[in-house]
């Protein structure tokens, strides 16, 4: 097949998909090329899918950039998410997708073991929320669905050493907005609850900030035929794509909610995805936690 062609039909796939609303009644869609090419995509009941982005609560030192937070198993801060859990349950989620490896039996055997009264939740926000409000709900089990993948950042080195006037001061920008965040957020955390910074950190101009980051300091990092910043957020997608396809693997019923508790993060890049697929509907869960 002309690889051009190719490219062109599967160019138009993406124009009809992205198109469809859904069920959505074709009165209700206003664009006139929208009623055109809705009449060839078959009618989907999508899922209805919350999205929490959290920080790590047990402190991993996982990223670039890590919130030191306070104790979470603390008396203060168990309150304070015990109230989250109780304001997420108004969403009624069927299942609970969390940051583990899909199928991990050691989160499935612990969800189980917690259920059974034989371990005490540990400091992290998949146990501390996931497992709780499943427990709470009646849920038999949880569903990790994480993929983990390599960012491979260590070319960058190579290519900032090469030009490091071009790209050395990239870097120390970077520096500074990434400490900046954390700064911030540290703020948030002190002074406030754990349902405020939840709140917070789900508002949509936080999510923005997070994911243009990677557009401002990473993708011009280019040298030659070397795209190594480029290569970098490519990973960066490509985990998160099979994280949004490991969803796919989970929802068996258009009767699902599903609630997915992850690192802040991945956050605006699978709700683009949501997005973009007629399978699944986006439910704001700042909803539930604002008072």
């Amino acid at each position: 097949m002309n690889h051009r062609y190719f490219l062109i039909t599967l160019s138009l796939v993406f124009i009809f998909f992205n198109a469809c609303q859904s069920t959505k009644d074709v009165s209700e869609i206003s664009s006139p090329i929208e009623k055109e090419f809705d009449a060839y995509l078959p009618e989907v009941t999508p899922v209805k899918i919350a999205y929490l982005g959290s920080y790590h609560m047990s402190n991993p030192g996982a990223d670039q950039f890590n919130l030191e937070s306070d104790d979470v198993l603390a008396p203060k801060r168990q309150v304070e998410i015990q109230e989250v859990v109780d304001l997420l349950k108004a969403f009624n989620p069927t299942k609970i997708a969390l940051e583990s490896p899909f199928k991990d039996s050691l989160t499935l055997a612990r969800y189980k073991g917690y259920v059974k009264g034989e371990i005490e939740l540990r400091r992290s926000e998949e146990e501390q929320i996931g497992f709780r409000l499943a427990k709470m709900l009646g849920h038999e089990t949880v569903y990790p669905i994480d993929f983990k993948m390599n960012l491979n950042s260590s070319g960058l080195e190579g290519v900032i050493e090469q030009d490091p006037q071009k790209f050395g001061p990239l870097m120390g920008q970077l520096e500074t907005a990434g400490n900046g965040a954390m700064t911030i957020m540290d703020k948030w955390l002190k002074n406030g609850t754990i349902r405020e910074m939840l709140y917070n950190m789900n508002d949509p101009a936080m999510e923005d900030v997070a994911l243009s980051m990677y557009f401002q300091f990473f993708v011009p990092i280019v040298k030659d035929d070397n795209y190594v910043g480029a290569d970098m957020v490519n990973t960066w997608y490509h985990r998160n794509i099979r994280i949004f396809s490991n969803l796919h693997k989970i929802s068996d019923s258009t009767e699902d909610r599903i609630l997915v508790v992850y690192g802040q993060g991945h956050i605006p890049i699978l709700k683009h995805f949501t997005e973009m697929s007629p399978y699944f509907e986006m439910v704001d869960v700042r909803q539930f936690l604002e008072k």
